[in-house]
């Protein structure tokens, strides 16, 4: 069986650090380090953008920029909300409700490993592409980081994250995946409906069951993280 990666992106949003035509040639360099360090590797990429994507990228590509699961709770944060800073909350719910909308509209069983990587990052050859493959029944990802600045959640908060641009889960997991993302969705909600902040890699370490994790020391993933202003690897 092959291998499924999911591309999380938003080639036109308002709330980046890079141009429209920066985040079209990230995203190439992202499908060309799957192809090239985890060949033969379904991807499909999924875009929550401002508006639809009609690139052809070479891969499946949906868009979920006109889907009511996004548009409602994004429209009721950006009515309520009085964050001066509201791309970090607004990033992590479209991906949440992205991510889990697929895991739970698409069958996963014909694949032995489901990654998912960020967009406008790519692999590169410290990628263990076997590690990953051998990591049976369980979650492969970094290992978890104490929080630099601990957000004022309204809801159970954690000293710690999880870097989620580049992990992967065997495919028997998927109903797992799918029961923690649909927490972090519930979390990323009531937060965005008050003037708290939240993001991904807080709650990811928040809700999925470490019973089901191994930690790699080394991902092998880079790209330029535009909060910092620097170019990382991982």
């Amino acid at each position: 069986m092959t291998s499924l990666f999911l591309v999380t992106s938003a080639i036109y949003t308002s709330y980046g650090k890079f141009s429209t035509e920066e985040r079209i040639e990230q995203t190439k360099e992202t499908i060309k380090s799957i192809e090239t360090y985890a060949p033969d590797s379904k991807i499909v990429l999924l875009d929550a953008g401002d508006k639809s994507v009609y690139i052809d990228f070479g891969v499946e590509l949906i868009n979920y920029n006109q889907n009511s699961i996004i548009i409602e709770p994004l429209n009721n944060y950006l009515k309520n909300s009085r964050d001066l800073e509201p791309d970090i909350i607004i990033k992590s719910m479209l991906e949440i409700i992205m991510f889990k909308d697929y895991l739970k509209s698409h069958s996963l069983q014909n694949y032995s490993r489901i990654f998912k990587l960020s967009g406008r990052y790519k692999l590169n050859s410290k990628f263990n592409y076997s590690k990953h493959l051998e990591a049976k029944n369980k979650v492969l990802i970094l290992p978890p980081y104490t929080t630099q600045h601990l957000y004022n959640f309204n809801v159970a908060s954690s000293m710690f994250l999880y870097m989620t641009r580049c992990w992967s889960f065997d495919s028997s997991l998927a109903d797992d995946i799918t029961k923690t993302y649909s927490k972090m969705k519930e979390d990323i909600i009531k937060i965005s409906q008050t003037k708290k902040q939240g993001d991904i890699e807080h709650l990811l370490y928040k809700h999925l069951n470490k019973k089901l994790v191994n930690h790699i020391d080394v991902m092998g993933v880079e790209g330029y993280w535009a909060p910092r202003g620097k170019w990382i690897q991982e």
